[in-house]
């Protein structure tokens, strides 16, 4: 297998709908090694699946387990099985943890990341991984040579709408993201989705939602699980839903730990404000999920045949 690397023309600017690349920046370019200090070997920056992990055992153990059964949960959902070979896109694609995963078990013998991230970008090119072409591009800017046999997102739903839209440009948004996805599949293919959404009945109004909003994700906006169904029933069946704000309060509650035993380095990297920042950001997100306002959802779907005419 020949190692395609994307050079890295960015194209990020031709992006029409969503978070800007300066706000995903803002974020995500804070810095791989403060990331690493406090995410797991995979660099997962999403909520790990903690089913049969004892509470008891130590994060620094339990976490980067739990994070691979999200991983393996995802392609599962995707049908890339263990040695299915499939070629893969993950949108969204973060560090590269699922793309390592899958093209490493033979889930996937090609794969293709999209980031926004030059920070992510460049550490998945670092890794050299056989088959994997990681791309500086939009989903909407996306253009595939040849179909696709699976679709993975994890955490990056989010951005896909920004708090100034209202509910018909939102939906807007996530449709035309589930039209291309459709059109980027070959038939009876699978895709998995994993997103934060609002629970609660103010959705982001409030205290916590206005830090976030400010001082950690700007120009992201929480789903409903009723925009997304209502978006991607056009050109997908929906096969699973699982909710489990659970897990992400156990994920966050071991990064919170672990940034916490990391301080000094992590003070080192971001200055003490920095590190305030995060402490705090993790801390209220915790509670966020614990009291219900948030929750998380991981959902598979199975591609239609032909569209179906939107119901909204």
């Amino acid at each position: 297998m020949t190692t395609t690397i994307d050079g890295g023309a960015d194209t990020r600017g031709t992006t029409t709908v969503g978070t800007s690349a300066a706000d995903i920046e803002f974020h995500y370019d804070l810095g791989n090694d403060f990331y690493g200090l406090w995410l797991d070997e995979t660099l997962s920056y999403s909520a790990a699946v903690w089913d049969g992990i004892d509470p008891a055992e130590p994060d620094t153990t339990a976490l980067p387990r739990a994070q691979r059964a999200k991983l393996d949960l995802h392609l599962d959902l995707a049908g890339a099985a263990p040695g299915a070979g499939l070629r893969l896109l993950d949108v969204g694609c973060g560090w590269g943890g699922l793309i390592d995963r899958a093209v490493r078990t033979g889930r996937a013998a090609e794969a293709t990341g999209l980031t926004l991230s030059r920070a992510q970008h460049a550490h998945v090119r670092s890794l050299r991984l056989p088959g994997v072409d990681v791309r500086l591009e939009s989903w909407d800017a996306h253009e595939p040579g040849r179909p696709y046999d699976g679709i993975v997102s994890v955490g990056a739903f989010e951005h896909f709408a920004t708090a100034d839209m209202d509910a018909s440009a939102r939906l807007a948004a996530y449709r035309a993201y589930f039209e291309r996805c459709h059109g980027w599949l070959r038939p009876g293919a699978r895709m998995s989705l994993q997103t934060i959404a609002y629970d609660g009945v103010t959705g982001g109004d409030g205290p916590v939602g206005a830090f976030v909003a400010a001082e950690v994700f700007p120009g992201a906006v929480l789903p409903r699980l009723g925009e997304i169904v209502l978006a991607s029933d056009p050109y997908f069946a929906v096969t699973v839903v699982r909710a489990s704000a659970e897990d992400y309060a156990r994920t966050l509650g071991a990064w919170s730990a672990r940034l916490l035993r990391a301080r000094a380095e992590a003070e080192q990297l971001v200055g003490p404000d920095g590190y305030r920042r995060y402490r705090r950001y993790l801390r209220a997100c915790e509670v966020t999920f614990l009291r219900g306002a948030a929750t998380l959802y991981r959902i598979g779907f199975r591609r239609r045949d032909e569209p179906l005419r939107p119901a909204g």
